[in-house]
């Protein structure tokens, strides 16, 4: 299994490989949230004038809301440009295997389906050390993403 400081990135389209932040893209996590977004979505309701309160039409199960994840990466080195380039690449679907993205973070032990690359944002550059964030959207705010390895091939299912 991967470090504590790494990601791993699948694409949800069948046969895509996973990536590992470490391994792949030479970069580090430097935080991940350990709490996701959990708000539901607002019922249904009717606010009838001449009558107290309201009717509300609520589900069996209430349906959560989108929201988005926030996780800062670092990187040491002088190609920080040409590994920056290939990450956000393989965000933004240059690969070929679409956008939408499974994600495991092995520290918090959390992972979702449904995301998707929403921006970057640099944080601090010095010489060598450049330190950035990335946001998600996730779209999948339910599902629970745990990494399968079979024969040191990591899969998210």
């Amino acid at each position: 299994m991967t470090e504590d400081y790494s990601i791993i990135f699948q694409k949800e389209k069948p046969g895509s490989p996973s990536k590992d932040l470490v391994s792949d893209f030479g970069m580090v996590c430097i935080s991940f949230p350990f709490q996701l977004g959990f708000e539901t979505k607002d019922v249904t309701t009717d606010d009838w004038i001449e009558e107290d309160g309201e009717d509300s039409f609520e589900p069996d199960i209430l349906p959560l809301k989108a929201y988005d994840l926030e996780a800062e990466i670092g990187y040491q080195g002088s190609d920080f440009k040409t590994k920056l380039k290939s990450f956000l690449d393989y965000l933004i679907g240059v690969d070929g295997d679409g956008v939408k993205l499974k994600v495991y973070n092995p520290h918090s032990k959390i992972g979702r389906k449904g995301l998707r690359f929403l921006k970057y944002e640099p944080v601090i550059s010095s010489s060598d050390v450049f330190t950035f964030k990335v946001t998600f959207r996730v779209t999948d705010p339910r599902t629970e993403i745990i990494p399968i390895v079979n024969n040191d091939v990591i899969n998210l299912g």
